[in-house]
């Protein structure tokens, strides 16, 4: 993973889809250090990722080869993930269980966050389109909108969908509108930044869906009740608040107990809740329908449907 990570970093894994000799690689890459790219390769040759033949790089394993292709931007975030904040996570670990200062660079990777966090899109979108479906009207509300994806899922589902995306991160909201415009959406979404806890005065309900996809750990316990309240009254009568989330993995989903842990080391998240403690809370803040989706199985990825009526 680290190989992989500094190989597509530097440009050295674009270069080789071509193979390469020493010489060139130096030349295309702006090469200032060659002991150290040529210590890279070595570990590209010693993990079998690179192969050379008549003096000439080339990527010789799945894995390097699957970051290259048209669908590795996922896997690429994946790495840059784990090897940047999540590394720093376990490796402060003692530091901080100790008592000491949390991580606080939350506002440091607003774009590889929602970047990584496309892993779960092709799931979501399927979500959103079992919600919307067939439903008019349908004005949505995109807490934590990101790149907007999913502000075009809920379209391509329902062209009777408009509505508001709305993010804390400056340059996610520009990528947002940016994205936006793209899609020819311009007419149907607009895109805010700002907090929903200080949500800007042009976002009023009601809504007919509230997505909350990835957020509510950025909420401790005490801030979700007030949270869910707010979104509930921005409703309207027939509307659903749907959440999406990893939640508590009780020793039973990896992918979830990382998570958990980079939750608990950086300021700013809170811990992944589990299942029953959110559910629960949805019904103190007055929702009677509750529709629980499990998308995979072993897996505590879930989507909840939350609303007065079933949909």
């Amino acid at each position: 993973m680290h190989f992989i990570f500094a190989a597509y970093e530097s440009g050295l894994l674009k270069a080789l889809t071509t193979p390469c000799d020493r010489q060139t690689l130096i030349e295309k890459l702006g090469i200032k250090r060659p002991d150290l790219l040529d210590a890279l390769l070595d570990v590209g040759l010693a993990t079998k990722e690179l192969a050379i033949k008549n003096e000439r790089f080339f990527i010789s394993r799945k894995r390097s080869k699957a970051i290259m292709n048209d669908k590795g931007d996922i896997l690429a975030a994946m790495i840059h993930a784990n090897i940047t904040y999540y590394s720093d996570a376990y490796r402060h670990a003692t530091y901080r269980m100790q008592g000491g200062k949390l991580g606080d660079y939350l506002d440091q990777i607003g774009d590889l966050v929602a970047w990584f966090s496309r892993i779960g899109e092709p799931i979501i979108k399927d979500f959103i389109a079992s919600i919307v479906a067939g439903k008019n009207p349908m004005r949505i509300l995109d807490v934590g909108c990101g790149s907007g994806v999913f502000l075009q899922s809920a379209y391509n589902a329902n062209q009777n969908a408009t509505g508001i995306g709305l993010d804390i991160d400056e340059a996610v909201v520009q990528q947002a509108k940016d994205n936006i415009a793209a899609w020819r959406l311009k007419d149907r979404f607009d895109i805010f930044h700002g907090d929903i806890r200080h949500s800007p005065e042009k976002i009023v309900g009601p809504f007919d869906l509230i997505n909350l996809f990835n957020i509510l750990y950025y909420f401790h316990e005490k801030d979700r009740i007030e949270l869910l309240n707010k979104l509930r009254a921005m409703l309207s009568p027939q509307g659903v608040l749907a959440v999406v989330m990893n939640f508590h993995s009780m020793g039973k989903d990896i992918a979830a107990a990382n998570l958990n842990m980079v939750n608990c080391s950086l300021k700013g998240l809170a811990p992944l809740p589990k299942l029953d403690q959110v559910t629960s809370l949805l019904k103190q803040c007055g929702f009677r329908k509750i529709d629980i989706h499990r998308f995979i199985p072993g897996s505590t990825f879930y989507g909840i449907v939350a609303g007065n009526t079933q949909i």
